[in-house]
């Protein structure tokens, strides 16, 4: 183990940063992007052999060493990018600074950790259904998942096309945001944006724990205290989201696996197997009636957020839960299904998202999504900045 928190797959030996707008900042990134001459693990260890040594880095990485960004290493990951624990079989679970005994939350665990943990100013990873909400809500630090497509994905292993996003951590807001200018695409922003409401989604709060419910009261007083109208809703359709996307999700994460699967049949942690089985089992009628249930739904909550509202949604059910009690695979089973469906609209629908620390000073950390219009990614980030000054 490289450090006291578990979270590196490798470090890297630094160099001299470049000038740019990203001079004097250190990154690690997410054992899914490739870097020339290291090996991706994507937290298998029989993944590297079959995905063979990066000869160039991924466009994200190749963006950040431009931008005089300077790269300290690789981060553990849940396996395959497949859940939302950060719990790893194979080469273990990076600690959480900020919850003893707690999980850091996944997929990309050791890049939220190492960001929680100071040993980096941000981190990449991805967030497909969660991956980056979750352990920035469970390590206390921001969290950003941009609309779907807007980062380039090149040079990353995927998990599932339509959903994944590349994402990043800070700190601080001022960071995270500085970082999204550099990899969004394309760099000048297409229109300007004027948030108006926010929008408390309020069967999301019925689903969490007091703490997080009344996280998202303090965002939504804190946005009225900048002249947003607060406002409450109903979507009523969590489950049905959520429903479509575990369909999709799954048959994509096994269709993009299917062929090493097959040839290599390597070892797998035992939820990222039976995700994958699920997924295969997937029949066309099935993932038919999730497509069209995802194109009603995602035109449903485009109507909703408009052009001018955040949707305020608990980004965990509560604060990091303890690692040891996860390891039942009932337990983590359960787990999955109250903390996705808070995490699914966005990643449904494909919508940006930013996930603000909320918590009382001195208290464990819960955060708090802010949910805005497709393409809104920089107004919402300037938000989250206001929010945090």
């Amino acid at each position: 183990m490289l450090d006291p928190y578990g979270c590196w797959v490798v470090r890297v030996p630094e160099e001299a940063g470049a000038e740019g707008p990203l001079a004097g900042l250190r990154y690690a990134v997410k054992d899914l992007f490739d870097v020339a001459g290291l090996p991706t693990t994507a937290g298998n260890p029989e993944f590297a052999a079959w995905r063979g040594l990066p000869r160039q880095d991924a466009w994200a990485v190749r963006a950040l060493r431009e931008a005089g960004a300077v790269l300290v290493g690789k981060t553990h990951l849940h396996e395959l990018a497949y859940g939302i624990t950060g719990i790893n079989p194979h080469y273990g679970t990076p600690k959480n600074p900020r919850v003893p005994g707690g999980i850091p939350g996944g997929s990309s665990s050791g890049s939220a950790v190492a960001v929680a943990a100071g040993l980096v100013d941000f981190a990449l990873g991805t967030d497909t259904g969660g991956s980056i909400r979750a352990p920035a809500s469970f390590c206390g630090i921001y969290g950003y998942r941009p609309t779907h497509g807007h980062i380039p994905e090149a040079g990353v292993v995927p998990l599932a096309p339509s959903f994944d996003t590349v994402g990043v951590f800070a700190r601080t807001p001022g960071v995270l945001r500085r970082v999204a200018e550099v990899l969004l695409e394309p760099p000048t922003p297409p229109r300007a944006w004027a948030f108006q409401r926010a929008l408390i989604v309020q069967d999301a709060l019925k689903r969490v724990e007091p703490e997080a419910a009344a996280a998202v009261r303090r965002v939504a007083d804190a946005l009225g205290a900048l002249g947003l109208e607060v406002r409450e809703v109903t979507l009523g359709t969590l489950e049905a989201i959520h429903a479509a996307q575990s369909a999709l999700q799954g048959a994509e994460a096994w269709a993009v696996h299917q062929a090493w699967l097959e040839a290599r049949r390597p070892r797998l942690g035992p939820d990222v197997a039976r995700l994958l089985e699920q997924g295969r089992r997937r029949s066309a009628a099935e993932l038919g009636r999730a497509s069209a249930e995802r194109a009603r739904l995602t035109h449903a909550l485009d109507r909703l957020v408009g052009e001018a509202a955040v949707l305020l949604l608990p980004a965990a059910p509560g604060v990091a839960p303890q690692a040891a009690a996860l390891e039942d695979p009932e337990v983590a089973q359960a787990f999955r299904a109250r903390i996705l469906p808070l995490m699914n609209p966005a990643s449904l629908a494909g919508l940006p998202a930013v996930v603000v620390p909320a918590a009382p000073e001195g208290a464990p950390p819960v955060g708090v999504q802010l949910v805005g219009p497709r393409g809104s990614d920089r107004a919402l980030l300037a938000l989250a900045e206001r929010l945090g000054d």
